[in-house]
C-alpha cells in the first residue's frame, strides 16, 4: 500500500474531533449535577479503551453479510464511496488482528480493507459492479451489518452535447449479467441517416467504418445480409430505393416530414412492356435461374452476372443498351435482368424501344426519405408486441439469448439506439421478449430489432462503446448512424 493512498483514505475515514466532541457533547447532556464532570471523564476513557473486537461474513446466493460487534459507546456512520465502494467509520479502533484486511473472497465482495489509527478506524468495503448495499443494528449483542445485494440494476447517463445523451446500463439477476449501451438522440439536432458499407455502394465494412464515412455522432449495426453483397430487408437512402425484400417485416424510417416511424413495410416491383407485364423478384440481390432482377448503381459497378440471362440497360423508361450479363451501373439507369420465362417474354426488345419499371411500398413508406427493413418489431405503442413468426424470423434469431441490437422511438419523440452485449460473461444476453421488456423499462414506446449475435455493435463519437462478442468488429451492410444538422 502506498502511502500516499493510505493517507489520502485516513484522512476520508478518522474523524476523530468531530466524533469525540459528539460524544462528549451526548454525554454532558445526560448529567444533571455536578459529577457531570466525571460521568464524561469515563465515558470518554472508555471509548479509548475499547475496540471493534470481531469481524465476521457469510455468503449466499443473494447477498454477502458482513457484522461488526459493537460497544454499547460505538458510533459509527456507514455511506457509499464515489467507486462504488462502502466505508464505514468507527469511533472506535479495530482489533489489531485485522489490520491486513478480511479476505472474503466473492465475486461480488472480495476484500475488506481496514484503516485505524488507534483511536478510531474505518472499514472499506470493496464492491464490485456497484451492487446495491443496506445496513442496520442487530441488538444482544449490539452489532452492525452490512448487507451488500448480489443482484443489482443501474444506469450511468450522460450528456454527450445537446441532443445527444448517452446511458450505460448494468444488471445481475439471479446471477446473469447484461450490460448495454444507449443513446438518445433528438431529431432536433441530428439527422438519422442510413448507411451502406461501401459508404455509396452495398459491401460489408465495420460500423466503425460507416461511422466514419458519414461523420457520425453515434452508430449502431441494422440490417441483416447474405454471404455476398445481398441485403436482407427494404432499404431506402436519400430517397433512392436500394434494397428489396419478398416479405413484409418490420422497418425503421424517416418519413416525409422528417419524423421517426417504426412499421411493417412491403415492396412490390413490376417491369412493363409491349411484350407484357413481369413481376420483380427483387432489387439489387443475386440472380435466380427463374428471376427478374432489377439493379440500380448502389450494387456496384456492374451485376457481376453471368451469361445465361439477358439484361436491359434502361434510362428515362427506354432500353439504351443490351447485354447477355455483367453489364455495368450508373447512376442514371437501371438494369432489367431477366432469367427463364422473364427471358422469354422480353425477348424481341430492342434497343429504343419502351420498358418502364414501377417500384412502390405500403403507405406511409413510399414518401419516405430513409428505410431500414429489418425485424421483427418487438414494441408497440409501449407493449410488448413481437412479430418473429409473422416475419418469418428464423430460430437463429430467435432461439436463445443473444446480444441484440434495436433502435426505438421515445414517449418524447426521440429516437434510442440500443446494443446489448451478450454471450461473454459481463453479459448474456436476452431472449427477444425481455429485450423488448428492456426497452419499455427505458421509456421506448416503439422499437425494432435490429441484427444482432456477432454484428451487435455501437460506435460513439468514432469509439466502439459496447464489446462485440467475435472479440472484434465484424463486418456488416449497413449502419443507422446519427449525424449533426
Amino acid at each position: 500500500m502506498k502511502i500516499k493512498r493510505l493517507t489520502s483514505i485516513l484522512a476520508a475515514c478518522l474523524v476523530v474531533g468531530q466524533i469525540q466532541f459528539n460524544v462528549a457533547q451526548a454525554a454532558v447532556s445526560l448529567a444533571k449535577t455536578k459529577p457531570a464532570v466525571e460521568q464524561t471523564q469515563v465515558l470518554d476513557n472508555s471509548i479509548k479503551n475499547s475496540e471493534i473486537s470481531n469481524i465476521r461474513y457469510s455468503k449466499s446466493d443473494g447477498k454477502v453479510r458482513l457484522v461488526f460487534d459493537l460497544n454499547e459507546t460505538t458510533q459509527y456512520e456507514v455511506k457509499s464511496m464515489d467507486n462504488g465502494y462502502v466505508m464505514i467509520d468507527f469511533s472506535e479502533p479495530i482489533a489489531k488482528n485485522y489490520a491486513s484486511g478480511i479476505n472474503v473472497n466473492d465475486a461480488s465482495v472480495p476484500f475488506v480493507e481496514i484503516y485505524s489509527d488507534g483511536k478510531t478506524s474505518c472499514a472499506v468495503i470493496q464492491v464490485v459492479d456497484g451492487s446495491a448495499f443496506s445496513s442496520g443494528e442487530l441488538q444482544n449483542p449490539r452489532r452492525l451489518y452490512v448487507d451488500i445485494s448480489k443482484d443489482y440494476e443501474y444506469s450511468i447517463t450522460k450528456n454527450l452535447e445537446p441532443g445527444l445523451t448517452q446511458i450505460s446500463y448494468y444488471s445481475r439477476k439471479n446471477g446473469e449479467k447484461q450490460m448495454a449501451q444507449l443513446v438518445e438522440v433528438d431529431p432536433k439536432y441530428f439527422k438519422l441517416v442510413p448507411v451502406l458499407g461501401g459508404g455509396d455502394k452495398m459491401a460489408k465494412n465495420t460500423v466503425k467504418a460507416m461511422s466514419n464515412y458519414v461523420d457520425a455522432a453515434v452508430a449502431e449495426n441494422a440490417s441483416y445480409f447474405g454471404d455476398g453483397r445481398e441485403l436482407y430487408g427494404v432499404t431506402k437512402i436519400a430517397g433512392d430505393l436500394v434494397s428489396s425484400m419478398y416479405l413484409t417485416r418490420t422497418a425503421f424510417g424517416i418519413l416525409a416530414d422528417g419524423s421517426p416511424y417504426i412499421g411493417p413495410v412491403s415492396y412490390h416491383g413490376v417491369v412493363h412492356s409491349d411484350n407484357g407485364d413481369l413481376y420483380v423478384s427483387g432489387l439489387n440481390g443475386t440472380r435466380g435461374l427463374n428471376s427478374v432482377m432489377l439493379y440500380n448503381h448502389y450494387y456496384g459497378t456492374s451485376t457481376g452476372t453471368d451469361n445465361s440471362g439477358t439484361e436491359y440497360v434502361v434510362k428515362n423508361d427506354k432500353i439504351v443498351s443490351i447485354n447477355r450479363g455483367n453489364s455495368p451501373l450508373r447512376k442514371d439507369e437501371m438494369v432489367v435482368s431477366v432469367t427463364g420465362d422473364g427471358k422469354q417474354v422480353l425477348n424481341g426488345l430492342k434497343v429504343g424501344d419502351t420498358l418502364q419499371i414501377e417500384q412502390s411500398l405500403n403507405e406511409p413508406w413510399n414518401a419516405a426519405t430513409d428505410i431500414l427493413g429489418v425485424g421483427p418489431l418487438l414494441v408497440k405503442d409501449g407493449q410488448v408486441d413481437i412479430t418473429s413468426a409473422e416475419e418469418q424470423i428464423g430460430v437463429d434469431v430467435t432461439g436463445a439469448k443473444a446480444p441484440r441490437t434495436a433502435v426505438g422511438i421515445l414517449r418524447n419523440g426521440n429516437v434510442m439506439f440500443a446494443v446489448l452485449d451478450g454471450r461473454q460473461s459481463h453479459s448474456r444476453g436476452m431472449m427477444l421478449d425481455d429485450f423488448a421488456r428492456f426497452l419499455i423499462g427505458m421509456d421506448v414506446v416503439d422499437a425494432v430489432n435490429f441484427d444482432g449475435g456477432g454484428s451487435s455493435e455501437m460506435v460513439i463519437g468514432g469509439k466502439i462503446v459496447n464489446s462485440p462478442s467475435d472479440g472484434r468488429e465484424r463486418p456488416v451492410a449497413t449502419a443507422l448512424t446519427a449525424v449533426r444538422r
